[in-house]
Parts: C-alpha cells; sequence; structure tokens
C-alpha cells in the first residue's frame, strides 16, 4: 500500500489502528512516496527496493515503478 504522507495512522495515534490491521494481514505500507498520481489505475509494476538495518522495523525504501 502506498500513501504520499508521513504516516497511515494520524500523527497522534497511539495504537496505531492502520499499521495493525495492514501488518496483521502481511500487507506492508509505503509512506511518504511522491508522484502516486502520475501512475495508471492499473497495469503499472512497482518494485519497492528496501534498505536493510539491522534490528529495524523500517526503513529508506528507493521505489520504482514500471509503466507498460
Amino acid at each position: 500500500m502506498g500513501i504520499d504522507t508521513a504516516s497511515i495512522d494520524p500523527g497522534r495515534s497511539r495504537d496505531f489502528p492502520a499499521h495493525q490491521i495492514l501488518n496483521g494481514a502481511d500487507v506492508y505500507a509505503l509512506e511518504n512516496v511522491a508522484s502516486l498520481d502520475r501512475l495508471p489505475p492499473r497495469g503499472a509494476t512497482v518494485f519497492a527496493l528496501p534498505i536493510k538495518i539491522k534490528g529495524g522495523t523500517g526503513g529508506p525504501v528507493r521505489i520504482v515503478a514500471v509503466i507498460p
């Protein structure tokens, strides 16, 4: 799931329900994604290339989209 804001939950959230629901369904979230409006509604292939951080629960990702 990609979103163009800093978090999938509101900034003052204490229980982070969107994180819990998505993570519980094995769906990861990509936050601060730019130019989502430039992708077609269907047909693009998106690659998320994370930087591994030992012991981290998240990290920076380079996102690349291929548009047919």
